[in-house]
């Protein structure tokens, strides 16, 4: 499963790691517009990393990324996130 981008409206596009292995903080921040980060799992075992105030900020709901996150039936990811791998978060 590639290293991605899922924005608002659906689209996704490749965002691998700078120095090829992991992110360092300011490259999570960047991925998702800035911020306080979250860090989530998925149900395809993947990492999950949304903007922790986006609900707060007014985003809007991310529905592909709802549909990734462990509990989307009850807490819905709102915002562009960053989909990983947990080896790529140090």
């Amino acid at each position: 499963m590639p290293n991605e981008i899922i924005r608002v409206d659906g689209t996704r596009e490749p965002y691998p790691p700078k120095n090829g292995r992991d992110y360092k903080l300011p490259e999570l921040k960047k991925a998702v517009g800035g911020g306080f980060i979250q860090v989530v799992k998925t149900l395809d075992g993947r990492i999950m990393v949304p903007d922790e105030e986006g609900k707060l900020k007014g985003f809007p709901v991310n529905p592909a990324a709802t549909a990734l996150y462990v509990h989307g039936l009850l807490d819905p990811i709102v915002g562009d996130v960053l989909v990983c791998q947990d080896k790529n978060i140090e």
